[in-house]
């Protein structure tokens, strides 16, 4: 009975129980059990009966309950947000591209696959179970969910280059020779790298927009070239891949044996590959602490003291080595449109193969990591000590973010020596801050002015091939002036997340014109993170946003098509409220961090 020493304030607790862990009801010995102890002196009288009627009776004779508020951490199993970094990959790739399958093929008129997107997120959701998605099941559960995150994938992808295919007829792209369109899936415009294929369009040195202005092409393989693009909100742009030169000054980037540098950033190296300094050129600071070396890789000796897989215990950060030999170090891209430089890394049994690199017209610095990793009982982990100085950072969660302390002055912000983050940490003093941006990774740590990711583990248990092998993942430095909300931090990682497309066409008439946006917002805390066809209703479409900056405010959605009725839903698309529309915009107004799934008919 010690165990239930604090429930001072209620009568009542609740007992889940089941066959296993997992999910299993009921055995016919358990239920035989409980009719016996139901009333039996020397234990508690037991009643069999839903979660509703427990919590209804239960806030009903609550005295003094206890209130917290902010985040409630659980002290352990801090291990579970690295290991298996090819789990944690396959399912952020097949949450995504999910997404953007969903998104274009509701916006394609005709019936859009929903039974195959069912499919794909009943395998997606399967895969997410407790000892699936941490990194606890044993190896041959993780054989298998890489061959079903690969078919996740394969399907939605499908699915999309369907969509597209269609929109894309329908685009006008008359007056043009090799048109490609851009495809843009987000809520917010955006100009990023594109990739296309240039075997097709033989001489093409510039890609031109509808309104004339041209950007010049890079390539970066046979056949292959990169180019900047500006897509509008949920929309596309036809790009022509033309001959000739740009127009007017680029946005210009450059590479040296130990630096690069854009209009944004210049970024020095040293004989180690090292960053020792990455100055922003547009603040006029310096990003990196007086003294500290940037992108620096840490390996930590990790022998839990229970469970080898689930935990990382705080004494790790005890023992550290740095690994800074280095093999090589090259210019592998020099401009105009991106510049990076290749450092290659042994360590152990292990080898590392970083690519940093800038983009002309971005402020944050890339690296593209191939690691080949054959270590026991490591913990990777990547390091910048950074000029600033705040005694919280910010951490993005589902559709939010929380903060948590730099520092350990109770035993409760020590407990956070480890912690877990979706696409973005954020790290700000007041007028300036700088975020560590990740397209596959989930444990991060920020103590005093360093800001840490971790990348790799080696558990020998359950699985003794746990993350062995070779992983391809990115990271991305963003530094800002002012708050980490209208800097663009939050959709900075969607960014990375959600590449751009290209789609080849051919030159043909269109009922659209050549740049487009079928679904946008008007303020920047908002976004939409899903869109789909309502269920059951093939003249209907589901627009699931929120705010993401912790404010509130109005929003006004604007529609692919003018709207006749407009709904506010639960997350099961249950109807709660009208809408106010008027034509194709939808005018709402949002809470705080406020989640808001309205269905839309023509």
């Amino acid at each position: 009975m010690s165990n239930f020493r604090d429930h001072e304030h209620s009568n009542r607790s609740l007992y889940p129980f089941g066959h296993s862990d997992g999910g299993g009801g009921p055995t016919a010995a358990m239920l035989e059990s409980a009719r016996r102890l139901r009333d039996s002196e020397g234990v508690p009288l037991i009643t069999m009966e839903g979660p509703r009627r427990f919590f209804d009776q239960t806030e009903a004779e609550l005295r003094d309950g206890a209130v917290w508020a902010g985040e409630l951490y659980l002290e352990h199993h801090r291990g579970t947000y690295t290991t298996q970094g090819a789990t944690k990959q396959g399912n952020r790739r097949g949450e995504l591209a999910l997404r953007d399958a969903e998104l274009w093929s509701a916006l394609v008129d005709g019936d859009a696959p929903t039974e195959d997107l069912r499919r794909a997120w009943e395998t997606l959701l399967l895969h997410q179970f407790h000892d699936i998605i941490p990194g606890s099941g044993i190896h041959w559960v993780y054989e298998d969910t890489r061959e079903a995150h690969a078919g996740v994938v394969r399907n939605a992808e499908s699915v999309t280059a369907d969509a597209l295919s269609t929109l894309t007829g329908e685009i006008d792209t008359s007056g043009t020779a090799r048109p490609v369109v851009v495809w843009n899936s987000l809520s917010h415009g955006r100009t990023g790298l594109v990739e296309v294929d240039v075997e097709t369009s033989p001489g093409a040195g510039l890609a031109r927009a509808p309104d004339g202005a041209t950007t010049v092409l890079q390539a970066v393989a046979p056949g292959r070239a990169v180019f900047l693009a500006s897509v509008p909100a949920c929309g596309y742009r036809v790009y022509d891949l033309v001959e000739g030169q740009p127009s007017g000054d680029p946005p210009r980037v450059e590479a040296g044996p130990r630096h690069l540098e854009n209009d944004h950033l210049r970024v020095e190296l040293d004989d180690q590959g090292l960053l020792v300094s990455v100055f922003d050129r547009t603040a006029h600071r310096e990003v990196l602490a007086d003294g500290g070396r940037g992108n620096l890789l840490q390996v930590h000796p990790d022998y839990p003291n229970f469970f080898d897989a689930w935990d990382i215990d705080a004494w790790y950060r005890r023992h550290v080595e740095d690994v800074t030999d280095v093999e090589s170090i090259e210019v592998v891209e020099s401009g105009p449109v991106r510049a990076a430089i290749r450092v290659a890394r042994r360590f152990g049994a292990s080898s590392i193969v970083q690519t940093i690199s800038l983009t002309a017209g971005c402020a944050a610095l890339d690296v593209d990591n191939e690691v080949d990793w054959h270590e026991q009982n490591r913990l990777l982990k990547v390091a910048f000590p950074v000029s600033v100085r705040s005694p919280r950072a910010t951490y993005e969660i589902q559709y939010g973010h929380v903060e948590r302390a730099t520092h350990a002055n109770t035993s409760w912000e020590a407990a956070r020596f480890e912690v877990c983050a979706h696409k973005w940490a954020d790290y700000s003093e007041p007028g300036y801050g700088v975020a560590l941006l990740n397209d596959c990774k989930y444990g991060y740590d920020i103590r005093d002015d360093v800001m840490r990711l971790s990348l790799l583990r080696s558990p020998n248990w359950p699985d003794p091939e746990a993350d062995r092998g070779i992983h391809r993942f990115r990271y991305q430095l963003l530094p800002h002036s002012g708050d980490l909300r209208p800097a663009g931090v939050i959709d900075a990682g969607y960014d990375l997340n959600v590449p751009l497309r290209a789609v080849s066409a051919r030159p043909h008439p269109g009922q659209r014109p050549p740049t487009g946006s079928f679904l946008s917002v008007d303020a920047g805390n908002a976004v939409i993170e899903v869109v789909k066809p309502a269920d059951g209703r093939p003249d209907g479409l589901v627009v699931r946003l929120y705010e993401a900056w912790g404010g509130r405010g109005p929003v006004t959605v604007t529609a692919p098509w003018p709207v006749r009725r407009a709904t506010r839903t639960d997350l099961l698309e249950r109807e709660l409220a009208p809408v106010e529309s008027e034509g194709d915009r939808v005018h709402l107004d949002l809470r705080p961090f406020e989640i808001v799934t309205v269905k839309l008919e023509r």
